[in-house]
């Protein structure tokens, strides 16, 4: 199995909803998200969570406002 680790590239769908439940940004009515991971194109919480995940994995967690994008 190959696992998601520091530097891997990433093509995945995925979505970021506020405190109220509403799409803040949401890939899966289109084409993926491409990234590297480590570059900075993610808040580091979130791609902290990815990392170790298998390839092919479907996830999903909530991010405490402070570990996302603040308060």
């Amino acid at each position: 199995m190959i696992r998601i680790q520091p530097g891997s590239f990433l093509t995945l769908h995925y979505r970021l909803a506020g405190p109220d439940g509403a799409d803040v940004v949401n890939t899966f009515g289109g084409k993926p998200a491409t990234l590297s991971l480590g570059a900075g194109q993610l808040a580091p919480a979130l791609e902290q969570r990815l990392v170790g995940l298998e390839e092919g994995a479907r996830q999903a967690f909530d991010v405490p406002p402070g570990d996302a994008f603040g308060p």
